[in-house]
């Protein structure tokens, strides 16, 4: 159930230009692949918290992978082993994991863009646990962008690594990767980053493979409950619309209209 926790970091392991923080998690605390913890950022007069993927889970302990991109996860970045977070959690609804509805194993897709690794890779190791086999497909920019990750990942499961400048991996971007494959093979997608790549992965897909796609939302949040609705996505409808926070940030590929979510800035 989520709730609000005054946790311990409990370890902090640098890669590139981001980190993992390590927290213990309190009794009840037992987050799904896709969901978040919603972060309060001390200091700076900053009042509303920061959206974060739970990266991993096991064993009592819990991780989020933060990359700076303003105040908030500056201030994170700082933070050291035995200090404390306020956090809330977990929150939203996360990926629908094949396995657990005694699907056989198969192969499954992750594409990633950037940070939108972080859920991807606790939805992966989760795969891995119920005999799927899985292959990450992951764009960013620099080859050092993010240290030694790409290759604690590869360790993990199988792994194809794009980067903008050609420094490591393929020169290019996850959507280069993507289509450069046969998607036959694959029994389900998963996806998150930018929202221009979420919509070119939808839209590259096959009609009748849509409702095989599954999509994390990056999206500013302010409250995480859905009450305020700062987070809003198009919905498939064509007409309303649906918070990321609440309804998602794991939303099935026919959920949404990805011609409106292509065309917003």
């Amino acid at each position: 159930m989520p709730g609000r926790y005054v946790v311990r970091i409990t370890g902090k392991v640098p890669y590139g230009k981001a980190c993992e923080l390590f927290f213990a998690t309190p009794d009840g605390f037992q987050p799904r692949p896709g969901q978040f913890v919603h972060v309060l950022c001390g200091g700076g007069g900053r009042i509303l918290r920061r959206p974060y993927s739970v990266f991993s889970y096991a064993g009592g302990e819990a991780s989020i992978l933060v990359r700076e991109t303003g105040s908030g996860s500056r201030w994170l970045m700082q933070r050291r082993e035995g200090e404390a977070l306020d956090i809330l959690g977990p929150l939203g609804r996360g990926f629908q994991v094949p396995g657990e509805a005694g699907e056989e194993s198969g192969r499954v897709l992750l594409l990633a863009g950037g940070a939108g690794i972080a859920p991807l890779n606790f939805l992966g190791l989760s795969l891995r646990e119920r005999g799927w086999e899985v292959l990450v497909l992951w764009g960013i920019r620099e080859g050092d962008e993010y240290g030694r990750l790409p290759e604690a990942l590869s360790s993990r499961m199988g792994l194809r690594l794009a980067t903008e400048d050609g420094s490591a991996g393929e020169r290019g971007t996850v959507l280069g990767l993507m289509a450069g494959m046969s998607i036959k093979d694959f029994r389900a997608f998963y996806a998150c980053g930018p929202r221009p790549m979420l919509a070119a992965v939808a839209q590259n897909l096959p009609a009748s493979r849509l409702g095989d796609l599954q999509v994390s939302m990056e999206e500013r949040m302010a409250c995480g409950i859905g009450a305020c609705r700062g987070c809003v996505v198009p919905a498939g409808d064509g007409v309303g619309y649906l918070t990321a926070c609440r309804d998602g940030p794991v939303f099935g590929g026919k959920e949404l209209d990805w011609e409106r979510v292509s065309r917003r800035t």
